[in-house]
């Protein structure tokens, strides 16, 4: 296995053993249907980042908060915050777990809470269903590649690397620098691989 998809499955490993450790698929689903999303769920991990939605078809503040007040006091984690997203774009209500891992490395837990009736719920969802159906090995490295290259830099997105990739023929680190100037990238993403 080439050295970068060998790292993105080793993330990928240490991220779902978090999700078990932390029980989290547990915990949200007494209130709505947690879903993995993003790089965890198509396997191109970098950034040490876990996204997951829970889809509800009540979405209340109180419910992410005894989620929440289990999971602040296990061993790892040392911070949790909040953001009542609803009124905004996102609709939502987000939570973000910060949890140190064995290694020492510093983990990002996002999880949404929306409704089903959300104007994007369960786009994700469909998401990861279209990268898996459109992604090769060739594709899959090259969006590793540019997403390793690329860490830690503001204002690149996952999904943009992805278009790039799958849409735009793009390959290495410097072809999606110049995608990126040659595009109008949105704040909010819909965009599906075909």
């Amino acid at each position: 296995m080439d050295d970068v998809l060998l790292r993105a499955a080793k993330r990928r490993e240490r991220a779902q053993g978090i999700i078990e450790k932390l029980d989290l698929l547990q915990r949200w689903s007494r209130y709505g249907s947690p879903v993995i999303v993003g790089a965890i769920r198509h396997g191109l991990m970098v950034a040490l980042d876990i996204d997951m939605e829970i889809y509800s078809d009540n979405p209340r503040i109180e419910h992410g908060f005894e989620v929440m007040s289990k999971v602040a006091r296990l061993p790892g984690v040392c911070q949790v915050r909040f953001s009542n997203k609803l009124a905004g774009p996102d609709q939502g209500l987000y939570w973000q777990i910060r949890y140190r891992d064995r290694e020492g490395d510093v983990w990002k837990v996002d999880s949404w809470l929306v409704s089903h009736d959300h104007p994007h719920a369960h786009w994700a969802d469909r998401f990861a269903d279209a990268m898996q159906k459109a992604l090769t090995d060739e594709t899959r490295r090259a969006i590793l590649e540019i997403k390793e290259a690329l860490l830690g830099k503001a204002g690149i997105r996952g999904i943009d690397i992805y278009r790039a990739v799958l849409e735009g023929g793009v390959r290495c680190p410097s072809e999606f620098e110049r995608w990126v100037n040659e595009h109008n990238l949105s704040d909010i993403v819909l965009w599906l691989p075909s």
